[in-house]
């Protein structure tokens, strides 16, 4: 009974050590978490507040995120996350190539820019660059529209 009241001391003091070990692991989990956190909060106000409708799609051209203020150029909701470009609607006016222009960004890896207006009369700078992670995999597009109008009239 000794020696089984010792093995059960030292389990004990092992479950300890290892509970304290999870316990510094959970701290440092928890920090990683709240530190994510905060900079996926503050990379949602930026672009928020940047203004510069901005539209991220995959590599099969399926929407997997968007800025506000693309509602004045492309008619999303929240939903329309995980849809095909393709069976979006825009308000631009003479420009009905975005799908393709994104597809040869997507094989040429080279930036596209170039203007487009649109239906209520806006102009804006259109950009349709790669998406590169880190670690220079490029995952889908980044496609933005910056109105000039302002800029054009001061």
């Amino acid at each position: 009974m000794q020696s089984t009241n010792e093995e059960l001391e030292t389990s004990k003091e092992e479950l300890q050590s290892m509970n304290e070990e999870l316990s510094t692991v959970n701290a440092e989990l928890s920090e990683k978490v709240a530190s994510l956190s905060r900079a996926y909060s503050d990379l949602d106000n930026l672009m928020a507040g940047t203004g510069v409708a901005t539209l991220f799609v995959d590599n099969q051209l399926c929407i997997s995120r968007f800025t506000p203020s693309i509602v004045d150029v492309i008619n999303l909701i929240p939903s329309d996350v995980g849809r095909p470009l393709g069976h979006t609607v825009t308000n631009l006016r003479g420009y009905d190539h975005l799908v393709e222009d994104v597809r040869k960004v997507l094989v040429d890896l080279a930036p596209i820019e170039t203007g487009a207006e649109s239906i209520d009369g806006r102009s804006y700078l259109l950009g349709i660059r790669p998406y590169r992670t880190l670690d220079k995999i490029v995952e889908g597009a980044v496609i933005t529209f910056v109105e000039i109008n302002r800029r054009k009239a001061g």
